[in-house]
Formats: C-alpha cells, structure tokens, sequence
C-alpha cells in the first residue's frame, strides 16, 4: 500500500519537525555556523536554502516553512537597519522557498501534489506506477534536484546588494553555541528507519498479510503509533499514571478544539495583516471561551487551573496547544482564498449531473492544453513545452489546478510508449512545484510570503522568473532522459 506508506511518513515527519523545533535544533544550527564565521549575507542564504532543502526531502515542504519562518525572521532582524530592507526580506523569502520547493521536487512526500498524483496515477493504473515509490523517487530526485538547488543559491549571491554586508559581531554565547548533536542523531535515525522500510517496501515487494496490508505496512503504522505516543503521551521525566492521563486530556483537548483556535488566530493575523480593525474583539473571545472550557475540565480532574492557552506542557515532548498556535493561518488564508477563487473560475458552466468538472474556463484550459501537447510530434519538444507551459501557468492558476487542467489531457493522448502517459504526469506535477515568481503560485510561497514581512515583490518577480526558467529546462530534460532509458 503505497498510499499508506505516504501517509506515515507524511504524518511522522511532521512530528518529527517539531520534536526538531521543540529542542530548538534549527536555531542552534544557525547558530552554529555563526560561530564558524559565517556571517555574509550570502553564506546565511547559502545555509537557509540548504537547510530548507535538505529537511524538504524528508519532511512535508509546507511543514519546514513552518519551522523555518522563526529562523528566517531572525536573521533578517540580525542585519538590523540596511539600506535596502526590502531586499533583504526578498533574498531570505526566496532562499526559503527555493530550498523548500526543490527539496520537495527530490522526494515523494515532501509536496503533497506528488502524494496526490501518484494516487491518480495509481486510480487510472498507469503502467509503471507500481515503481514509483518513497524510496525509487529518492534515487533518481536527490541527485536531479541538487543542480536546482545550487542554481538557486547561485541567484541569490548574484542579487546581494553590495550594502548589504556581514552580520555585525556577534557575542560569547553564539560565538560558543554547539552542534546539537542528540537531535540531529535523533533526526538521522528516524530518517534511516524510514528510507529502510521503504527499500524493503521497494525491493521485496512482500505479500499481504492482513487486510491487505503487508509486513512493512503493519511496520509502519507501529513506526507512526509509537512516534505519536512518545511526542504527546508518554511523561518525559516522571512516567505515572496521573502524568499520563494529563497528557491525553491534555492532546484530546486541543485537538478537539482546533476549530475554535483555528478560527481565533486566523482574524487575528487578518486583523494584523490588512488592518481589519472590526475583527479586533473576536480572538479574545474565543480564547476566554476555550480556556473557560479547559478548565472546566482540567480542574475537577487535576485540582489545578491554567491562565493562559499558551502555557507550555513540559510533561510531554511535545506541546500540542503551541504547535496549533504558532501556525501561520495568514498564509493558509491566502492558500484557501486562492483555492476558492480558482475553483469558482473553473467551475462557471459546470454541469451538476455529471461528475467530472466540465465548466467553460476549465475545459477551455484542458482544450488548449490537448492542443499544445498534440502539437508536438518528437519527445524532446513535447517535454520541454510541457515543462515551461506548467511552471508559468501555476503561476496565475496554483500548481494544483494545472494538475487537474493538463491529466485529462495526458491520459487522452496516444501514447508513443507505456511509461510516457506517467511520466509526462509527473513531469507535471515536478513542474508545477518549480513556479517561484508568484507568492500564490504554490503552498510554500504562499506560506513564506504570509509569514514574512516588507517583502520586495519585485526582486521576488525577478529572482523567481530566472529560477522559473532554469526549473522548467532542467525538469525537462531529466524526465527526457528517463524516457529513453525506458
């Protein structure tokens, strides 16, 4: 079940971030190569790229914007007052999402469109859809993404303005700050479990044992259980009973009121963000009310009261209430209201009876789109046209929806060999997360665009049309090489 698998490692490695964050591992790793010297400009953007790059691979790409937007903030604010603040804002918005998206390109789960194209590749039974697996999209991603990653850094450092100059002296504490050695074992030892299960996945393809699930199904399920268990059940210094039920009240609550919370911190970052004054009285509200709530439950249990929904639940790894607080709803909140305004788009005309989406704009795009692909009679244009038309298309139209414009038209094509109709799917969907001019293009911009302020949309306009460019050949011609060694 390589849906299941997905959904694991989808799920642990959001967990096994904010075990990372939680021991403050992304702060003290910058603060490491601090106190090596590397204080330029251009080597932060280096190492921003490369840390969002690298965690991207194994973790959801949406998930290390969310963990790396405190980092990215505090080294903007290091540089205190420059000459060109907007700029610099601009360079760490794009280091973050230029490592962010390739590093989702390497990996099956670190974009959920891929997640989701695979799953329609795997309904239509594609041939050569049993291949494509976490660990075979390793092998070929990794290596192929690195030249867009290092592409990237290479724009950046080209774009420094040369004001802009090394952080000033930093103290004793960052100057001595260490390598934090235990999570980044911990980290690389979760990683290894999970790449293990999936060559095995990959290579013996074992029998299905219960429920269609295999032995390396019902592997990671337990992998998962216990992940979950130990972030937010077990005591992290005294293991009794009291201290464990405290913990699953304490998770059962707050997940339990996510709704209320999500709808508190979403008018309070749009109150914030577009001055929405009338908005002001809700959050508090809503916050007076849950933790009324919470304390009608916690009190008669527990004989103790909190005054505040952000208290830190230190009998736990992890702290499920900050983790649901400290989301950027703002940049959700773009991501939902783009959504919602291209799914109107393409649904005016759209017939109700029938099931598939057949509204004029969206069957104008699909038209256009079986046009063009037609048009091309050779492999090699075919793939760098389809590369180029999706990388500027998701601008304007989100990376999902020229996943659902262009697949109809890929499965309706007579293929020239059995693997093209996949591959020209992923060749699509890879594409469609190299859009990087646009803060709506994918979900990580719009994250990192929501979640970073005074950020020069011009030098993001011009950085992510260049990087547009070099994305869209390179994918090509990746995915041209992989059809004729097939």
């Amino acid at each position: 079940m390589n849906w299941l698998q997905n959904i694991v490692i989808l799920v642990s490695g959001f967990l096994l971030s904010e075990i990372l964050i939680a021991a403050k591992t992304h702060y003290r790793l910058i603060a490491h190569l601090l106190s090596r010297g590397r204080t330029s400009a251009s080597s932060l953007l280096g190492t921003l790229l490369a840390i969002s790059y690298g965690l991207s691979i194994f973790f959801s790409n949406t998930v290390v914007v969310l963990a790396m937007l405190p980092v990215t903030r505090r080294l903007i604010a290091s540089f205190g007052e420059t000459k060109h603040p907007k700029t610099l804002a601009a360079l760490f918005y794009c280091a973050l999402v230029f490592g962010a998206n390739t590093g989702g390109m390497a990996s099956l789960t670190g974009n959920a469109l891929n997640v989701a194209a695979t799953g329609f590749a795997d309904f239509h039974r594609l041939p050569g859809i049993g291949n494509v697996t976490f660990f075979s999209w390793l092998l070929i991603g990794v290596p192929s993404t690195l030249a867009l990653a290092f592409s990237g850094a290479g724009l950046l450092r080209a774009h420094i303005p040369p004001e802009i100059g090394p952080l000033p002296p930093q103290n004793s504490e960052r100057r001595g700050a260490a390598l934090p050695k235990k999570p980044l074992f911990f980290f690389l030892g979760n990683v290894a479990l999970v790449f293990t299960l999936g060559a095995l996945q990959f290579l013996l393809k074992p029998p299905p044992l219960a429920g269609g699930m295999n032995g390396v199904d019902i592997a990671f399920l337990t992998y998962l259980l216990s992940l979950v268990i130990f972030s937010f059940i077990i005591p992290r210094k005294s293991p009794t009973g009291r201290n464990t039920l405290k913990n699953i009240v304490f998770f059962l609550f707050f997940v339990a009121a996510f709704p209320l919370l999500f709808t508190a911190r979403t008018t309070e970052q749009l109150e914030k963000r577009l001055n929405l004054t009338l908005l002001s009285p809700v959050p508090p509200a809503i916050d007076r009310l849950v933790l009324r709530m919470l304390n009608a439950v916690w009190r008669p249990l527990f004989g103790e009261s909190f005054e505040t929904m952000s208290i830190h639940n230190f009998n736990s790894v992890l702290s499920v209430n900050l983790i649901i607080l400290e989301i950027p709803y703002f940049g959700l909140f773009l991501m939902g209201a783009t959504g919602a305004l291209l799914l109107a788009v393409i649904a005016i005309g759209d017939n109700p009876l029938t099931p598939q989406i057949d509204g004029v704009v969206f069957t104008a795009l699909g038209n256009y789109g079986a046009g063009l692909l037609s048009s091309a009679t050779h492999p090699a244009p075919l793939f760098v046209l389809l590369g180029l038309v999706t990388v500027f298309a998701t601008e304007f139209l989100s990376n999902t929806t020229i996943l659902l414009v262009l697949a109809p038209a890929i499965l309706s094509m007579p293929p020239s060999f059995a693997a093209e109709p996949l591959l020209l799917l992923l060749l699509v969907t890879v594409s469609a997360s190299g859009a990087f001019m646009s803060p709506i293009a994918t979900p990580v911009n719009a994250l990192a665009f929501g979640g970073l302020e005074n950020v020069s949309l011009k030098t993001v306009l011009k950085l992510g049309f260049f990087m547009n460019i070099i994305a869209a050949l390179w994918i090509s011609l990746v995915f041209l090489a992989l059809s004729l060694l097939l």
